[in-house]
Parts: C-alpha cells; structure tokens; sequence
C-alpha cells in the first residue's frame, strides 16, 4: 500500500519529522493522515487494500473523496463487500472512490456506477467554458447517484462546471381516462 504519509507513520499512528514538514507546508493534508491511519488498519480486514495506492483524500460538506493510483479505484468499486467494510473503517457512508489521471476517468469514477457515454467541452461565447457528459439511462432517480453532491465535488478538485445530460429522456406517465 502506497499513502499520502510514510507507511510506518501509518501503522504506529505517528508522523515522522519528514510528514510533520510536508504537513506544515501543505503537501499533505490533515484529512490525507487520518485516512492513511485508518486505511493502514484496514489493511488487516481488507487485504485488497494492501495494492492501492492513496494519492489524496478530500473532505467536501461531510462527503470524502478518496482519489487512488491509476487502475486502483476498480479494484474497490467491483467488490461492494469491500466498499461496505471500508465505509464503515472510515465511518462514513458518504465515500466517493476515484482516480487521478486525466478528466474523463476522473468524473466516470465521480459518476459511478453511471456509465458515461461522451464528455465533451463546450466553449460559451462569454469566453467561459461548460463540461457536458453524457449518460447512459433514463433519469437522475434511478441512478444511485447525487448528482448534485457529484457535480460540486468535480467542481471543487478539477474546477469543471458540468452539466450532466441523460441519454434518454424520463417515460411520461399517460393518463388513464
């Protein structure tokens, strides 16, 4: 397992002179250490954790947004026994899993389990510019995600104003005469 601090830091719950320093500078952040912490316990309960790498956590109006090593946020995402005991060691139910790389992969792992379908920039003629994507399904109710909270989450860490389209529109319900 690869973190944010150093992995004996971790384990023994105590940051070294080197991680103090990062911490102070602002490289890393308190919310960084504590999920470290409490991930380095999981590892014991969650070995598949043992392979991930944490890049950064973030904490947004009580939802965490944990951001992973390239091809890593799959390997929690496909196993719900996983996500399970892994919100209830960082007890927190709102858990947001992704990964960093490019934006794309970013707000697909945001938007999970929606599949997106095309992500687009759209330049407005005021010079500022929107983000449309695209989705798989029917409507907003039915995708298991907020997509309210998904939208300022992506906003706040890749600074993208998304406007999230469905790729069908909603079944009208037909009055009965």
């Amino acid at each position: 397992m690869k973190l944010p601090i150093c992995l004996a830091d971790a384990k023994i719950g105590v940051l070294c002179p080197r991680c103090e320093a990062r911490l102070e500078k602002g490289e890393i952040s308190s919310v960084d250490v504590e999920v470290s912490y409490i991930l380095a316990k999981a590892v014991k309960e969650i070995p598949i954790l043992d392979t991930v790498t944490l890049v950064r956590a973030y904490e947004l109006e009580g939802d965490l947004v944990l951001v992973l090593g390239s091809g890593d946020a799959r390997k929690i995402l496909s196993d719900s026994s996983v996500l399970r005991k892994l919100k209830e060691y960082l007890n927190n139910d709102r858990l947001w899993i992704t990964e960093e790389g490019d934006d794309r992969r970013f707000v697909e792992y945001i938007l999970h389990p929606l599949r997106v379908l095309t992500l687009n920039t759209v330049w407005l003629p005021d010079g500022s510019k929107t983000t449309r994507v695209l989705v798989a399904g029917r409507s907003e109710r039915n995708s298991g995600v907020s997509l309210g909270k998904a939208k300022k989450i992506i906003k706040a860490l890749r600074g993208l104003d998304l406007e999230i389209q469905f790729e069908r529109p909603p079944i009208k319900k037909r009055a009965f005469s």
